[in-house]
């Protein structure tokens, strides 16, 4: 059988690839915070989108200069970027029926209202892919994205979504995956590529001292002018 035109042998295999939902080392230098014209808060980070060097744990290697020519090549890309449109979802896209599948149209272009985050500043950086997330403040899963962030100290991770082909035969530590395409990528709660992660310190919430209800009712009573003397606590004008 003659070899497709994308094929260098007749083992590769073609296939569209969610790198499945890697926590690991994270560079502790915070994020920026900033409020929407409508009020809703959105932060901006570095992240490391995507390794280099070794397998995932998908069993999947990437050549990065591969992976660097085919974004950089991309008109899509290359648009959105410069519009500050190319955008990531909250989770890849999978149906939640098992059997059901997604149009391509849908699992290859993300979809506006699902959109968590916008990827711009994206480069290579030894065997990191890294870029500058925003969080959107007008989608529900930009600002769950966003609160995770800023109220709960959750540290965002990433994950690809690309068109490629797949090589079984791969020499050892060699790259067993040949992309075609990349689409965008995702905010996930467990990436495939170790490292994968926001560059954000995790939040550690401490204890602190409990007050009763009578106790803070009666100190709030004690402290206002405006109260009236009373020996009820909870009497109030």
């Amino acid at each position: 059988m003659p070899l497709k035109s994308t094929q260098t042998n007749k083992y590769e295999t073609a296939c569209y690839v969610q790198e499945a939902p890697t926590p690991c080392e994270v560079d502790p230098r915070g994020f920026k915070q900033f409020r929407s014209a409508e009020g809703h808060v959105f932060v901006e980070f570095d992240s490391t989108l995507q390794t280099f060097g070794r397998c995932n744990r998908m069993k999947r290697q990437y050549d990065p200069r591969n992976l660097c020519s085919v974004i950089d090549n991309d008109e899509r890309i290359t648009t959105l970027k410069r519009q500050n449109k190319w955008r990531g979802e909250l989770n890849h896209p999978n149906p939640d029926i098992a059997g059901q599948r997604y149009s391509d149209i849908r699992m290859t272009i993300p979809e506006p209202t699902r959109t968590s985050h916008m990827i711009r500043g994206n480069r290579l950086v030894g065997d990191r892919y890294k870029g500058i997330i925003t969080t959107h403040p007008g989608t529900e899963c930009g600002r769950q994205a966003a609160s995770e962030i800023v109220d709960l100290g959750s540290v965002p991770s990433f994950s690809v979504r690309l068109l490629g082909t797949m090589i079984p035969n791969a020499p050892f530590g060699q790259p067993n995956m040949r992309v075609t395409k990349v689409i965008t990528y995702d905010m996930v709660d467990f990436p495939s590529h170790e490292n994968a992660d926001g560059d954000i310190a995790p939040i550690v919430h401490q204890e602190g001292s409990v007050v009763f209800l009578k106790e803070l009712a009666k100190y709030c009573k004690d402290q206002s002018e405006d109260l009236l003397t009373t020996n009820d606590p909870f009497t109030f004008h």
